[in-house]
């Protein structure tokens, strides 16, 4: 997805292969930043979306998933929108055993939980869980535990002490999110990170669960 508010469709031939040619553009209304995005089990597009403009997150203003579906047609349409309170709407994640679709809302240092019903969205709660600037997530592979990222960045100025963890929640039917475990063990605190040309310390970014 590019910065400027659109998504990029390609069609793939029989090897796989695309083209420019086989490239169909569709604009993202209000706003919105496409960060990241998830199928349901019926093939429908689901995008996580920061809003802002050009490229530029408003950190005051909340997030949304939006759900496409005519993807066959290569022009995708929004079926329905969830639209959030908290900011920094960035990943989202599909539990086809729960049909439940989950955000972090790195902003928000929260996860936003919605009910994918009758083949639209349905927000549930705006903060299912609480956890400093969230970044990556996954399910397990029986789709009854989420395993998110948090990067420890707000918990001091002190890098010593920003500690990032991996939060586990058990998935209930209804969407909810239990909290079973926080993990710390073998993940360095960012003083152990070395600062980029821009005076940021990068820290853990990425979560893999398989």
């Amino acid at each position: 997805f590019p910065s400027n508010g659109s998504l990029n469709v390609y069609k793939l031939d029989k090897n796989g292969l695309t083209s420019a040619k086989d490239l169909t553009l569709t604009e993202v209304p209000n706003n919105s930043i496409p960060f990241s995005f998830a199928f349901d089990d019926e093939g429908q597009l689901l995008v996580a979306e920061a809003f802002g403009a050009a490229g530029v997150p408003n950190v005051e203003a909340g997030g949304s998933v939006s759900l496409y579906n005519d993807l066959d047609s290569f022009i995708p349409t929004i079926k329905s929108e969830v639209t959030t309170t908290e900011v920094t709407t960035c990943w989202v994640r599909y539990n086809p055993k729960k049909t439940c679709a989950f955000t972090t809302n790195n902003g928000g240092g929260s996860i936003s939980s919605m009910k994918v019903r009758d083949g639209k969205l349905h927000l549930v709660e705006d903060v299912a869980a609480q956890l400093d600037t969230p970044i990556d997530f996954d399910f397990s592979s029986d789709y009854e535990f989420l395993y998110a990222l948090s990067t420890g960045h707000l918990l001091s100025d002190n890098l010593a002490l920003r500690q990032p963890a991996i939060f586990v929640y058990k998935v209930s039917s209804d969407c909810g999110l239990e909290k079973i475990q926080e993990i710390t063990e073998g993940i360095p605190t960012e003083a152990d990170r070395e600062l980029n040309s821009l005076g940021v310390v990068n820290g853990v970014v990425g979560l893999a669960i398989f």
